[in-house]
């Protein structure tokens, strides 16, 4: 029996899993993983070289369309491809504009940024690989509880005088949380390719991998700025 994932990205892929002729295979999730990466990159490193012409309503925008985009792209097999680009390249205008707010205020730390996520996700996949942290329903159930946890802090933080101390706590948490989260992300892509689902089910579980990994970037440019100012 499957178990039910935390992201509902992934869970939308459970309607596409029964075995197909054209197999899923991990190579076919990374490669789709890797273009979607590689565009977001794109965009955000154009995003950065053309900031002057880019006004704030641009993000605003490109956070509703990369919402939207999740939410459809999760629930059509046939869309997927689509709309896994289309929130590539919003998130990539988002990415952009955020990376140079922080750039602005801490010197160096979008290359340390990114080269903290790519060591959180090289050792979360050891982890997974060796099977040190179990993935579980019971770790599941504490993902959900985590998370829940972790945006009731964050609505409290704007309404009540907790000071600087819970913001530092939230960021802290939520990185962790960010990191953990893609371990249950690579068990559910090794459900998929186990049970010899659709391959075209890779956009998805790409898609969800690559939400995934936006939460991570942003919450090292979080944690990275805490660290920084202190």
């Amino acid at each position: 029996m499957r178990m039910r994932s935390s992201n509902p990205v992934f869970n939308q892929a459970d309607t596409y899993s029964s075995v197909s002729d054209s197999p899923l295979t991990y190579t076919n999730v990374a490669v789709k993983t890797m273009v979607l990466i590689g565009i977001a990159a794109v965009v955000a490193t154009l995003t950065i070289t053309n900031l002057s012409q880019i006004s704030p309503g641009w993000m605003i925008f490109a956070l509703i369309i990369g919402f939207i985009s999740v939410i459809i792209g999760s629930r059509s097999v046939r869309l997927a491809p689509v709309f896994s680009i289309i929130y590539a390249i919003s998130e990539g205008l988002v990415l952009g504009i955020v990376s140079v707010l922080y750039a602005s205020l801490y010197e160096g730390i979008i290359p340390t940024a990114l080269m903290t996520t790519f060591i959180v996700f090289v050792i979360m996949l050891l982890l997974f690989s060796t099977n040190i942290i179990k993935v579980n329903q019971r770790f599941a159930s504490f993902l959900v509880v985590s998370l829940i946890s972790v945006i009731v802090m964050s609505l409290l933080s704007f309404v009540l005088p907790f000071g600087g101390g819970l913001y530092y706590l939230i960021v802290i948490v939520s990185s962790a949380l960010s990191a953990f989260f893609l371990l249950w992300d690579f068990q559910r892509i090794k459900d998929f390719v186990e049970a010899g689902a659709d391959q075209r089910v890779g956009w998805i579980l790409s898609l969800g991998l690559m939400v995934t990994i936006v939460w991570i970037y942003i919450e090292m440019l979080r944690l990275l700025a805490i660290i920084s100012r202190d």
